[in-house]
């Protein structure tokens, strides 16, 4: 895995079979999040805003 610049691994792809209860805990955790600030604007969910606008805004991979 790469490091991102905030210190998290940054995944590229992940293996279904081995990665299956971190995907589902990853699953989990953002529903709960999205359920209680839709649109992240709580300030415990700024830096979360932030991370996502920075790595998906304007960005296309193939």
């Amino acid at each position: 895995m790469e490091q991102c610049n905030t210190g998290l691994p940054e995944f590229k792809i992940a293996n279904l079979f081995e990665d299956i209860d971190t995907l589902k805990l990853a699953q989990e955790a953002a529903i709960k999040i999205l359920s209680k600030d839709s649109k992240l604007e709580k300030p415990e969910n700024m830096l979360l805003k932030r991370l996502i606008k920075d790595k998906f805004l304007n960005r296309i991979e193939i």
